[in-house]
């Protein structure tokens, strides 16, 4: 009884043990283990469930093992006399049964509450841009909050790059860039991604989770990034030959430069469209008419 008890013991402390370096681990960098920093809320949130996850599922292998090992030692054959044998009535499995199904149903219940957390547009901040005001309570799926400033900027996947469409320009003149999206701090960014010909993964890990790009639909996602600088990801679905190649940049700066670099922008598309035109009028002059 006595060694019986040690071991219980003893592995209800390796379980503790084990749950404590897990938690630890949580605030640290992306390991082998872990995924990367989150620097949004929605990303936080696929973080806590991540690590949830794992030392959910951690704690369980250890247990499974102890009990394991603990049975063995108790039942081992041993030099002068027999094993002890091994009775179980009607509801041996019913006790383990239990709480196996209680874990279950409680990671059910917490990743339905997760899933819907994520997909709450947190509000834009006091640093972020007050962007359009054409608001709805609903955006295929996604919940935002009345009267929240929210910046909608069209994704369009294309072998093997990124366009980025950005409101504010004139009627009938889109400002736009490639391969990297540039985006204020603090704000909360709303993303309509498609596709022009496969289908397409934006996955920025520390923004936010998987979404695909669809060629004939509009997914959204969003993310409120927490601070400036420039945050990487790649197309994780395969679409072709080079799509390893399909990488992307959210360059996040403050709203007084990305105001700037939309006004900016502008011009420059602006002088090139201008550009074009005076060498296309040059060449049609030069044409003799028939």
């Amino acid at each position: 009884m006595a060694t019986r008890k040690r071991l219980r013991r003893l592995a209800l402390y390796i379980c503790l043990a084990l749950a404590a370096l897990a938690l630890l681990a949580v605030p640290a960098g992306a390991s082998v283990f872990g995924p990367r920093q989150a620097h949004s809320p929605n990303a936080s949130d696929i973080r806590t469930a991540y690590w949830v996850a794992i030392i959910v599922g951690a704690v369980l292998i250890i247990a499974v093992h102890a009990f394991l090992i603990a049975a063995l030692v108790r039942f081992r054959a041993r030099r002068g006399r027999s094993p002890r044998r091994f009775t179980a009535g009607h509801r041996a499995f019913a006790r383990p049964a239990v709480p196996l199904v209680a874990i279950a149903v409680g990671l059910f219940v917490f990743a339905i509450v997760m899933t819907t957390k994520t997909r709450d547009v947190q509000a834009t901040g006091p640093e972020g841009l007050g962007a359009d005001s054409d608001l709805v309570a609903q955006v295929n799926g996604l919940s935002i909050p009345s009267g929240s400033p929210v910046l909608n900027i069209n994704v369009i996947g294309q072998r093997w790059l990124w366009r980025f469409e950005y409101p504010g320009g004139r009627p009938g003149d889109r400002v736009f860039s490639y391969g990297q999206l540039t985006v204020p701090v603090d704000t909360a960014v709303l993303l309509h991604l498609t596709s022009t010909d496969v289908t397409h993964r934006w996955f920025i890990p520390t923004l936010g989770g998987q979404v695909d790009a669809i060629p004939g639909q509009d997914v959204s996602t969003w993310f409120r990034a927490d601070q400036t600088g420039t945050f990487s990801g790649q197309s994780t679905s395969y679409s072709g030959s080079a799509y390893a190649t399909m990488r992307a940049w959210v360059h996040v700066v403050t709203a007084q430069q990305y105001q700037s670099f939309i006004s900016s922008k502008r011009k420059q598309l602006a002088q090139a469209q201008d550009y074009v035109s005076k060498k296309l009028g040059e060449t049609t002059s030069g044409v003799p008419t028939p």
